[in-house]
């Protein structure tokens, strides 16, 4: 499958100031997509008591906004390949940009489910594209630092979010991180297009998902994906659900959102760190030592973590788990040619966002049974043990692109 650019010069060929506007530009527009991608955990538990509802009642709204990601994530690719990047891109951040704003309408579960789900295919159809045109527009040798500079963005939208939540929603209320989060991304949304390559339409040919599994790729894009499904379930098990267990640790329901902002803060510190050290070490080698440090956070906090240690291994727990959903993008980017990665960093965050809507299901329904908040973190132990176990068979079959 090909894709055919017009004036969009990349690699070698960019000149530095068009590497820089792209790759921030790109990065602004992710750092938006995570911030309303968690808007639903920061307003739950305060929601929860206006609606007179348990904290699992939200099960709903979670696992809508990780299938509306699914579709999106997968749309994304063949989407762009059909009618190019600027239109894919000019959809889907109009749909999570108005499906946000769109979220002050909600007023019980089905409804904010519903709306959710709408405006998570927004979300989810951003993120390949930005992360795609952000290695494409580097030279080989940074196109995986690039794409960890790029989907790092959902941990900074992330640390944003719970930081601006607190001040927000106790002075203007819940609606207003649905406002700010829904008007941002419409006005950055001219500058997205300005950045990304004016493809030729037309017929393209091939199927750019049976691509994946062409030219000896098949065996690596399996590893790949069930990677990601591994590390997304404990990533966003953790991500929605621990603002709500953070009141079991004994904190006041007002400082949720401080959990999501440390857990995000780790993994945006996390993947800085990955970032430095990538060309030196290499991502699965980084990616195995990392989740072994999540699982120690996990032992720590579930075996009677003082209150004052529960912050700082709740952001070792983002270090670990979120710079492992950042690190797939970057195996996507190193594994795929340049006419496949839209569609191969697509299909390989959708497998985690499979994942992702069983973590958040698994832990409402481990709470709807009475299980007490230290044990449910404790099982994030098994999915992140079977991802390094992944990772080390990816070490030997896994051939970089350039």
């Amino acid at each position: 499958m090909t894709e055919q650019t017009i004036a969009h010069p990349t690699g070698e060929a960019a000149s530095q100031a068009q590497k820089i506007a792209t790759l921030a530009v790109c990065f602004t527009i992710v750092t938006l997509d995570g911030l309303d991608t968690t808007s639903i955990a920061f307003v739950a538990p305060v929601l929860s008591r206006a609606w007179n509802l348990t904290p699992a009642a939200f099960t709903p709204a979670f696992v809508a906004t990780s299938v509306g990601a699914v579709i999106g994530y997968m749309l994304s690719g063949p989407v762009a390949a059909r009618w190019g990047k600027r239109q894919a891109a000019l959809w889907s951040v109009l749909i999570f940009g108005f499906g946000t704003l769109a979220t002050v309408l909600a007023h019980d579960i089905v409804t904010i489910s519903i709306i959710r789900l709408i405006t998570a295919i927004g979300l989810g159809g951003c993120l390949p594209i930005a992360v795609a045109a952000g290695a494409d527009i580097m030279p080989p040798r940074y196109k995986e630092t690039a794409a960890m500079l790029v989907a790092t963005g959902l941990s900074a939208g992330s640390v944003i979010g719970g930081l601006i939540a607190l001040p927000l929603i106790r002075d203007h209320g819940w609606t207003s991180i649905f406002i700010i989060g829904g008007i941002a991304p419409l006005l950055i949304l001219p500058l997205f297009i300005w950045v990304l390559p004016k493809e030729a339409q037309g017929a393209k040919a091939g199927n750019p998902v049976a691509a994946l599994f062409g030219d000896g790729l098949a065996t690596s894009t399996i590893l790949l994906w069930t990677f990601a499904f591994l590390v997304f379930i404990d990533a966003y098990a953790l991500m929605f659900w621990i603002p709500t267990l953070l009141v079991d640790f004994g904190f006041e329901p007002a400082l949720a959102p401080l959990a999501t902002a440390a857990f995000g803060t780790g993994g945006l510190v996390g993947n800085v760190i990955l970032m430095l050290l990538v060309a030196r070490f290499g991502i699965k080698a980084l990616l195995i030592a990392i989740s072994v440090f999540a699982i120690a956070c996990i032992v720590a906090l579930s075996k009677g973590a003082t209150p004052s240690m529960v912050l700082p291994l709740i952001a070792g727990l983002g270090a670990g788990f979120i710079c492992c959903c950042v690190g797939q993008a970057a195996l996507a980017v190193s594994l795929y040619p340049s006419a496949l990665r839209t569609t191969g960093v697509g299909w390989a965050s959708a497998a985690g966002r499979v994942g992702s809507i069983f973590g958040p299901a698994l832990g409402g329904l481990m709470m709807s049974l009475g299980w007490a908040p230290r044990d449910i973190i404790l099982t994030a132990i098994v999915p992140a043990v079977l991802a390094i176990l992944v990772l080390l068979a990816m070490r030997g079959l896994m051939r970089p692109t350039a």
